[in-house]
């Protein structure tokens, strides 16, 4: 005959936010959508018999399933702007199927996502900012740049020319809007 633990349920000290408290901490997430963690346990406590830490809070949030999300800067598209990035795509599809030279694409306003080269400028900033003593005038920056463009590996040039692609693909199912790219 074996001994049955006579706590039903879980084992271990009770929680410090029960159900009625998520509730209570799911609406004060939706009332202030942009509250630190540290905001929301002052706003938990505030009142209340038992008292919460914050990473108890932030272990709570994350069982809930409210993940914390930084919004990322983007350029604001216009329906205008969606149009032409469509256009683009098309016109990048038929230079594909028609296998022409084109010197150049007409390139839509805020469109990094499509460009490849932001990448390249994105790696050169990178390289620039880690090197030791930074630049301290403009003649410096341009040698600087100079010699991290002149050091950029050509796999790099290959994959960002190759990736154009999937580039296209991700903005033609976001119907011209933002991409992961």
């Amino acid at each position: 005959m074996a001994i049955q633990n006579q706590r039903r349920g879980t084992c271990g000290a009770p929680r410090a936010i029960d159900d009625r408290g998520e509730r209570r901490l799911r609406r004060c997430v939706r009332a202030n959508r942009r509250a630190t963690v540290e905001q929301l346990t002052a706003q938990m406590n505030q009142g209340a018999t038992k008292s919460a830490s914050s990473t108890t809070v932030q272990r709570t949030l994350l069982r809930m399933g409210l993940r914390n999300r930084r919004l990322v800067n983007a350029p604001m598209l216009t329906v205008v702007h969606r149009r032409r990035r469509r256009g683009v795509i098309q016109l990048a599809v038929y230079v594909r199927s028609s296998k022409d030279e084109f010197t150049a694409l007409p390139w839509p306003a805020n469109s990094p996502d499509l460009n490849p080269i932001e990448n390249l400028w994105d790696h050169l900033d990178r390289v620039v900012r880690a090197m030791g003593p930074q630049p301290h005038n403009l003649a410096q920056l341009a040698t600087a740049l100079e010699s991290a463009w002149l050091n950029i590996p050509v796999n790099t040039f290959r994959n960002l020319i190759d990736s154009l692609p999937a580039r296209l693909a991700a903005v033609r199912s976001a119907k011209g809007g933002y991409s992961s790219f």
